[in-house]
């Protein structure tokens, strides 16, 4: 099935209980954690993480966007999270923060920025669940999808073993959905094209949807 995970940082901060409350059919949620550091903004941290977590059984993956990810692990780990990727610009030893949030029962995964080559994925191809290629400039928010990332789709599917999923972060909309699931993907993180909709479930259906129609064409 393919995956559509809305960002919960594009929701309603101040309602979130709400938010959460009205979301309760959708099959994933995005968690980013941004330090001020490897990013500008400053977002979320553990314990917003185990209060997310112990509201909802929504399964949460969370995007570690923070200088040293390997500081994170344990905690998060604790929450009851599915997945947990961190940036492998900013791990000298990317099997290490692999192996401990895998020892823990967490997925791993790696995320690469927008000018990192996928090249330094294959190190680490048969011991990442999940690779996150962010497809806009990670500091900066409402910037367009940039298209070359299908490229670093297309050589991550060769690279990665088949049972390995590809997510893409990013500027994903209506307009370029249909591309980015034809060049390999098997999962998007939307944003305000979900939460900024008068009904973000219906939204996030119709996503979810069109991503596994598009996914049958490949």
């Amino acid at each position: 099935m393919f995956i559509v995970s809305p960002s919960i940082y594009s929701a309603d901060l101040l309602r979130l209980a709400d938010v959460l409350d009205s979301v309760q059919k959708m099959e994933n949620l995005h968690i980013d954690i941004d330090d001020g550091n490897f990013v500008r903004g400053i977002s979320f941290g553990a314990d917003t993480v185990q209060a997310i977590a112990s509201y909802t059984n929504i399964p949460l993956d969370v995007h570690l966007e923070v200088m040293n990810p390997c500081d994170y692990v344990e905690a998060l780990c604790r929450t009851g999270i599915r997945r947990l990727c961190a940036h492998i610009e900013v791990l000298p030893y990317p099997y290490l923060f692999l192996s401990d949030v895998k020892r823990r029962g967490v997925k791993a995964g790696l995320s690469l920025n927008l000018k990192t080559p996928v090249h330094l994925i294959e190190p680490y191809a048969r011991d990442v669940d999940h690779v996150l290629l962010v497809s806009v400039e990670a500091d900066h928010e409402g910037l367009p999808f940039r298209p070359g990332v299908l490229d670093k789709i297309v050589q991550l599917r060769k690279i990665l073993p088949k049972e390995t999923t590809i997510w893409v972060d990013g500027g994903i909309n209506d307009a370029n959905l249909r591309e980015v699931v034809i060049a390999g993907a098997d999962a998007v993180v939307m944003g305000r094209a979900v939460f900024d909709e008068p009904n973000p479930t219906a939204t996030w259906k119709y996503y979810r949807d069109r991503g596994e129609a598009y996914r049958a064409e490949r």
